[in-house]
């Protein structure tokens, strides 16, 4: 239901705002502020609070980095401050070091994937817990991924296969405890897969030989 919630209201806002020159920015705008609050305000994203320009001109620390295109987001890069400290991860929220047990990946990935221009997307050290969603296909324009340093734990979506524009995929240092998909093969321009500090079962399959540079 938080999730419908949100979208109707992202949605509404850009209704609203349709008649501007600017309507895009805002919208976006929007979408980064929702963003921000399903991360739970973390460090890096403060320089957001009280900001009324426009977020692709902000001066940003290294620890937070937006590009744009045309008034869309290409790029958004965000490194907190929650290195994963634990050995083991029992799928449920840890006090100080994921984000709180209300953080639903589901809504968030809902959330983010309203940015349909983005190109590159980092995503490291922030607390994020659970199980990567398949609706992370939405993000179609994507070319590379870092989720690396969070709490993703069980299989990597197969939808992530749909994602033909991605070069590159780091999911270092989770919990992802499946086994290493064949179908990676299917990724043409997939040139890097990092998979390492993980808790993976099996083989792997004879067809990541094909991924140039493949980390485990």
């Amino acid at each position: 239901m938080r999730c419908s919630n949100l979208v109707v209201m992202v949605v509404l806002s850009w209704i609203f705002f349709a008649s501007s020159t600017h309507q895009l920015r805002y919208y976006e705008t929007q979408i980064l502020l929702q963003l921000r609050k399903h991360l739970e305000n973390p460090m890096p994203l403060a320089i957001w609070e009280n900001y009324n320009g426009d977020l692709c001109n902000l001066s940003s620390p290294p620890q937070m980095i937006i590009k744009c295109e045309n008034s869309s987001v290409t790029e958004l890069r965000i490194m907190g401050e929650k290195s994963v400290k634990v050995s083991e991860f029992n799928g449920f929220a840890i006090p100080n070091q994921t984000l709180s047990g209300s953080f639903s990946i589901d809504c968030f990935v809902t959330t983010l994937t309203r940015l349909t221009s983005l190109k590159v997307l980092s995503l490291v050290s922030l607390g994020i817990w659970g199980h990567l969603p398949d609706k992370i296909h939405r993000l179609y324009s994507l070319e590379a991924l870092d989720m690396s340093s969070n709490f993703i734990f069980g299989s990597i979506p197969s939808e992530i296969s749909r994602l033909v524009k991605l070069q590159t995929l780091t999911l270092d240092g989770n919990f992802v405890n499946d086994t290493i998909p064949e179908w990676f093969d299917s990724l043409t321009n997939l040139t890097v897969l990092s998979l390492q500090n993980n808790r993976l079962k099996g083989q792997i399959p004879s067809t990541i030989s094909r991924i140039f540079n493949f980390y485990f």
